[in-house]
């Protein structure tokens, strides 16, 4: 197979997220573009990551820095998704007209990066004439909320209750039928329930620019992961899925209706979320992935013959580069 290798679309890297500073930045990554070309575990040939708007400095700004460390530290194609928390489209117009995703967020209202479904409508109507495409993370705010309220956090296992796959799948049924109401490009992060998927494949069936990604922890592990020691360390969002729920989404994927594989990387050190393993509710969220997203799926899904070879080549090379504006 000519060009070995894999891209990750879904970075979260040298930022700080609700108050904490992710454990990586670009220099770290550089060494999973330095493996040799191996069939089993490839370099790394780019990445898509994430410039979200904070208080006290322009979004343009916060972008502008990020590249700039990207090709220092970094040195392989780097694609961006901006969020912007306060701008408004005039603001960064530019960035958007340069080739920059728009991600949106329907939760996390208290760490500011919550748009309700008319926010995202108005954003559609406003990039009518760029139709620049949409990242969503979909999980109904409402739902979560409600559901939260009804079961405290006192285990790890208690996040599958709170955050669970009819928020995602509320979510995803909203803003899949905005995008064909604008016939605007959106894609749908880390999809982890079946059902979203098959709704994100029934509306492309009236508007193809649709497109969605999942995360290997939701094809290889399922929610009673959340039950062994050190469980919180595993706390991301969503939540892993029940069993059935995995087992339907690896039928899934071998039936071809996710786009591409993203880690949706996302590493707090263990000590920081050690400190918060008796405030679960305060606990940062999120996972690393970016090193194994290639090997884990290879090993696990390819070397049994659930999928090719092939296959696995165009969920994380060749529709990743095409997402990503990549040629070659």
């Amino acid at each position: 197979m000519n060009n070995i290798g894999y891209y990750d679309f879904h970075v979260h890297i040298g930022e700080q997220i609700s108050g904490h500073t992710l454990k990586d930045d670009f220099a770290e990554l550089k060494s999973l573009c330095e493996r040799p070309p191996e069939q089993d575990n490839p370099p790394l040939l780019g990445l898509g990551a994430f410039v979200t708007e904070v208080a006290q400095e322009k979004l343009q700004d916060t972008y502008q820095r990020m590249k700039d460390k990207a090709e220092r530290d970094f040195g392989k194609p780097v694609h961006w998704h901006i969020t912007p928390t306060q701008s408004k489209c005039k603001d960064i117009y530019p960035l958007l007209q340069a080739g920059c995703d728009l991600k949106l967020y329907t939760t996390y209202r208290q760490a500011g990066l919550y748009s309700s479904y008319e926010d995202i409508e108005h954003w559609m109507m406003d990039l009518q004439d760029l139709k620049t495409r949409i990242l969503v993370h979909c999980e109904d705010d409402l739902i979560v909320q409600g559901c939260s309220a009804q079961k405290e956090f006192r285990h790890p296992f208690d996040h599958t209750f709170r955050r669970p796959e009819i928020a995602e799948n509320k979510a995803v049924g909203i803003v899949l039928d905005l995008a064909v109401k604008h016939k605007h490009p959106v894609h749908i992060v880390h999809v982890s329930s079946p059902t979203s998927a098959l709704l994100i494949k029934e509306a492309k069936m009236s508007f193809p620019d649709i497109s969605c990604e999942t995360a290997p922890h939701y094809l290889l592990y399922n929610e009673e992961r959340l039950r062994e020691p050190d469980a919180h360390r595993y706390l991301c969002t969503p939540p892993y899925r029940k069993e059935s729920s995995r087992g339907m989404l690896v039928e899934l994927l071998q039936e071809g209706i996710f786009d591409i594989l993203a880690s949706d990387h996302c590493n707090f050190p263990e000590e920081l979320k050690d400190n918060y393993k008796n405030k679960l509710d305060q606990i940062p969220q999120g996972i690393p992935g970016i090193s194994s997203l290639y090997t884990a799926v290879y090993s696990a899904l390819v070397k049994t013959g659930k999928i090719s070879l092939e296959q696995l080549d165009r969920l994380l090379r060749i529709k990743p580069a095409e997402l990503m504006h990549i040629q070659g």
